[in-house]
């Protein structure tokens, strides 16, 4: 059968969808060699779709917007009207989630702050799109949002228009409460819906469910959804709370600045420094980092006590903080003042900064500041060596007892017991709780109730899994390295290495980098765990750290080192005495502190 070509220059190659009254195909232009999207208007379609469908391409056709789908091309073959469009080949908006802590949290913030600015273009230009669901808002494959399907749209020539009154098309799981009760439609029934959108990529669920659309659209327009961080703990309060406000009842409660996400982004990059490993993923994928190139050293600072291994740097509201000897070291970046919480004992795990600071110490307790006000306190019967794990009200503590301990406003939720030594901070990934332990195994947990869901045979962990792109990878104290998938509980691959790994993983969009005792930095390929390259440079007991293009690295000959993603080194300083933390990316400096706890500033200029 010849191919159909549409215009003389659109050959359709294969089907990508098809509705009440188009079906869209993907194609080739062949005067301009390009892959494109037609819609094509059915051949039995009635006089209102036709009508619905030349809308469509009226209302595309005044839209130029990174965040809107563009029309290239409006034609007819045999009577059948189509237009024909970019193809955008990412899949739909909800793919982009569910939230974690880390780089995949970040592109969904993003993702929404250009939706909004998109919207906020249609919106301008006396558009509404009235059927704003995930499927109609696209990827591209690097993962930028395409504004499409304006099937149901329509045009507001003036102002007054907005009052027009409604229709009850439109997706019931989506559908502003306004527009299930046919009642007069303005922009922000799209703000609501794009809401409705983005709790499902947060959560993995609408924010209503029911037997049949009526029941969907009854709780629409009568009753409040649940806060998405009670069904997915890794959404922090704020990102939730801007969520909440698009899904107001009225619509002159819901904003419609374009900005709405960008101060809920800058926050998330804030709580992700104040953790360590940049986040409850423990990617070590940090959101900030200055161009290494132009780095040089700026300053220096003695922190007063010994800083080594398993300590690590955490910042929070211009503030760095760091277990030093008998003490909790609070470093003012802007002022240089070093100043110390006294502990008991060593400090001994790496602090986090939520609502408060918490640190844990040789003693066996983890201890909560605010200010210098000591607030509360979690005992254990062993050593804390691995940092607590704070996700909104509720605390997790690994102790050396073998005991995983959890909190929920202070007071004891549950406690599981696993066979050996807990040394490495829990990572929460997907909605499990995931705590690697020195007898072997890592166990995955229900975080509300501590339930074993399943447990794996590893090998000893010392260091945090870390996980992106819906894979663990697990580092072990023997030196083998696994790509695990959480929801399948397949082993994808495992690398061994030659000698222990110390020190936790850093994750970027496509390698996993991994540096062991035999003093080789290595870039694994996230997808098949092969070699891409491997570089000599020390042996690495610290963390590593990765940001802005490149990873940070310091070993125990006293050398710091940024090296691209291509296995090049584009900044080194020596001299710097043995590391044991691993380096912290801020915007525009790196700080590395040695074992005897002098802090090295490295900053551009």
């Amino acid at each position: 059968m010849a191919p159909v070509v549409l215009g003389g220059r659109y050959r359709l190659e294969a089907p990508l969808g098809s509705g009440g009254m188009a079906e869209v195909w993907r194609a080739v232009d062949e005067r301009l060699g390009r892959k494109v999207a037609v819609k094509l208007l059915h051949p039995r379609a009635l006089p209102p779709e036709r009508e619905r469908f030349l809308l469509e391409v009226r209302a595309l056709s005044r839209l130029f917007h990174p965040g809107i789908v563009q029309v290239l091309d409006l034609g007819e073959e045999e009577g059948r009207p189509y237009f024909v469009m970019e193809l955008v080949e990412g899949g739909s908006f909800d793919r982009l989630g569910p939230f974690e802590e880390g780089l995949e949290g970040e592109r969904i913030l993003e993702a929404a702050q250009k939706v909004m600015e998109a919207l906020a273009h249609l919106h301008t230009q006396g558009i509404l799109h009235r059927d704003l669901t995930p499927k109609n808002i696209l990827l591209t494959r690097e993962g930028h949002p395409k504004v499409m399907d304006f099937g149901l749209a329509y045009l507001l020539q003036e102002s007054r228009h907005l009052t027009r009154t409604g229709y009850t098309l439109g997706t019931p799981t989506y559908m502003a409460p306004e527009q299930a009760k046919g009642l007069p439609l303005t922009p922000k029934a799209d703000l609501y819906s794009f809401g409705a959108v983005l709790y499902r990529t947060l959560t993995g669920k609408p924010p209503f469910e029911g037997e049949n659309d009526q029941a969907v659209l009854f709780q629409h327009v009568y009753e409040e959804p649940k806060p998405p961080e009670a069904l997915n703990p890794a959404v922090p309060r704020a990102v939730g709370e801007a969520v909440l406000a698009l899904l107001a009842k009225h619509p002159e409660e819901r904003p419609s600045h374009p900005a709405l996400f960008q101060g809920v982004l800058e926050d998330f990059r804030a709580l992700r420094l104040a953790t360590p490993r940049a986040g409850a993923s423990r990617s070590g994928h940090y959101p900030l980092g200055p161009e290494p190139r132009r780095l040089a050293l700026k300053g220096r600072l003695d922190l007063g006590g010994e800083a080594a291994w398993p300590g690590e740097m955490v910042y929070a509201g211009g503030r760095v903080y760091l277990g030093v000897g008998k003490s909790l070291a609070e470093v003012d970046l802007l002022t240089g003042e070093v100043r110390h919480q006294s502990l008991p004992e060593e400090a001994s795990s790496p602090p986090v900064v939520r609502g408060g600071v918490y640190v844990g110490s040789w003693d066996g307790k983890v201890r909560r500041f605010r200010g210098r006000a000591l607030e509360w306190t979690a005992e254990t019967r062993a050593e804390v060596t691995a940092s607590p794990l704070v996700l909104g009200e509720r605390v997790y503590v690994a102790s050396r007892d073998g005991t995983l301990y959890a909190y929920e406003k202070d007071r004891p939720l549950f406690r599981f017991h696993a066979g050996g030594h807990l040394s490495a901070s829990p990572t929460f990934y997907r909605g499990l709780l995931f705590v690697g332990s020195e007898d072997g195994w890592l166990y995955a947990l229900d975080p509300a109730t501590g339930a074993l869901r399943y447990k794996v045979r590893t090998g000893p962990i010392h260091a945090p899994a870390a996980a992106q792109g819906g894979v663990l990878f697990i580092p072990t104290w023997r030196g083998e390295v696994y790509a695990f998938d959480p929801l399948t509980r397949e082993t994808l691959w495992n690398v061994e290495l030659e000698e222990e790994l110390w020190g936790g993983l850093a994750l970027d969009e496509a390698r996993v980098y991994v540096a062991a005792w035999d003093g080789v930095l290595r870039a694994l390929d996230r997808a098949t765990g092969e070699e891409a390259w491997s570089l000599e440079v020390g042996k690495v007991t610290a963390g590593l750290s990765y940001a802005a293009g490149h990873l940070f690295l310091a070993t125990e000959e006293g050398r710091f080192l940024a090296v691209d993603q291509k296995g090049q080194v584009v900044f080194e300083a020596t001299g710097l005495g043995a590391v044991q933390v691993p380096p912290l990316p801020l915007p525009q400096e790196v700080l590395v502190v040695n074992v005897l706890g002098q802090l090295y500033r490295f900053g551009v200029g």
